[in-house]
């Protein structure tokens, strides 16, 4: 950043004009008489400024040399500043420039719908975090620091930061589009497999732009994750909550949610970017599921079996998912992080490059409705048959027990001992429905 503005110092007897110049993450007031800067600030979020609109001259209020002081200039000027600043120090009047509406969602207590007061626009929302709550203010500076660097379409827009009194308020581009969890949730049947492929196309691609920024999320989860199909039928996926993330090489951490953490995360070592990638592994697993990787019957239990780390997944073979989905999902699952697939590998996998046509011999890796139907018929005609060989077992049973005549001589009954048995004419109608679920399932 390199812009001048003109502002002023009032004094008792005479005002000083002031030159400020912003650069190299500094605030420089320079003095327009002696060309010598007068104050030099670092900016970062400890600077603390306090902005007064009203009147014509508006004003910007900061300390230096350790006492506060007000800069005076035109509303134009201050408005500049403003913008140059917002991403750089921290602000002290919310209530100033936004107005509190509703919750974002009902699981996000802490968020909230606001509208900027300059022209009531409703597209961001404030993250509130009370500073009885923050044991460490580095924790939450950390983490600003973290969204001033993202610049993707795939993650959320940081706008400014502020300090109350009593709370912390993160203002953030406000998100579009629903949440994994819900879709996965809503969903009776299997997710469509190009479906599940749009959406770990467009988290590789943004794991691929927080590995090029040196940034791990160390968050990846269902809820953490939006799905939007836009007006145009694009679909988008937007990676948000980084409330967790951090630079690599930073003091490693225990933090994620459980079900979803890396096993390296686990141990007091250094951990890169292959977490978010394991993470992401268990989401896939998830979306092809449509359950956890690791389950417990309490947080304990579910934390235990993510530590463990210990899972199989041959029961996917049993729905009939993809082997190259299978391969994929196993190489992003791989405990050890030095061997587990790279984003650029996963972004060239089989799986990803697959076009899924409706019409191809891949029938077996569709999950539509329509293979629901016949695996449902199928079930029904081995019930049916189940059913009429344990009527025959009974039967035999029967004979051998009781010294009854041979089954040809015995008249048609409605029951028997050892349970419920079929007339012959019962048996036919029964031949008839086989018949008929065996045309359906070939059909």
């Amino acid at each position: 950043m390199n812009l001048d503005f003109i502002c002023l110092r009032k004094h008792l007897f005479k005002d000083t004009i002031y030159q400020i110049d912003i650069q190299d993450e500094q605030l420089r007031l320079i003095d327009a008489t002696s060309r010598k800067p007068k104050y030099i600030i670092k900016l970062d979020w400890s600077v603390e400024i306090t902005w007064n609109l009203t009147g014509q001259e508006q004003a910007f209020g900061l300390k230096a040399n350790q006492k506060f002081k007000w800069f005076h200039a035109k509303p134009q000027v201050i408005s500049n500043l403003k913008k140059q600043l917002q991403k750089h120090v921290t602000s002290t009047d919310f209530n100033l420039f936004y107005t509190l509406t509703t919750h974002q969602s009902k699981e996000l207590s802490n968020e909230f719908e606001i509208l900027k007061k300059s022209d009531n626009t409703a597209n961001l929302i404030a993250r509130c975090v009370q500073k009885d709550q923050m044991d460490d203010q580095n924790i939450i500076y950390g983490e600003l620091n973290i969204l001033k660097l993202l610049n993707h379409q795939g993650v959320p827009n940081f706008e400014e930061f502020f300090s109350t009194q009593d709370m912390y308020y993160i203002i953030m581009e406000k998100m579009q589009g629903e949440k994994l969890t819900t879709i996965i949730n809503t969903s009776k049947l299997q997710l469509n497999l190009r479906l599940i492929q749009s959406i770990l196309v467009e988290c590789l691609q943004i794991l691929q732009y927080l590995e090029s920024i040196n940034v791990m999320h160390r968050d990846i989860q269902p809820e953490n994750i939006l799905y939007e199909q836009q007006q145009n039928k694009k679909k988008v996926v937007k990676l948000i909550n980084f409330s967790n993330s951090a630079k690599v090489g930073t003091e490693p951490k225990k933090c994620g949610t459980p079900g979803y953490i890396a096993p390296e995360i686990f141990l007091d070592q250094q951990y890169g970017c292959e977490c978010d990638m394991f993470s992401l592994g268990c989401v896939f697993y998830k979306l092809l599921a449509k359950k956890d990787l690791f389950q417990g019957s309490s947080l304990a239990e579910l934390i235990s079996e993510n530590k463990k780390c210990s899972f199989n997944l041959k029961s996917l073979q049993l729905i009939r998912i993809p082997s190259s989905a299978q391969d994929l999902l196993s190489q992003m699952l791989e405990i050890n992080p030095k061997l587990r697939i790279s984003v650029q590998d996963a972004l060239k996998h089989p799986f990803i490059n697959d076009p899924f046509k409706p019409n191809s011999n891949q029938n077996s890796q569709n999950f539509s409705q329509v293979r629901s139907e016949r695996y449902l018929i199928q079930k029904e005609l081995l019930s049916v048959q189940s059913q009429k060989k344990k009527l025959d077992d009974d039967l035999d049973v029967d004979y051998f027990n009781n010294e009854l005549p041979p089954k040809c001589q015995i008249p048609v009954m409605d029951s028997v001992k050892g349970g419920q048995r079929f007339s012959s004419d019962s048996v036919q109608d029964n031949d008839q429905v086989c018949r008929r679920v065996s045309s359906k399932s070939t059909g």
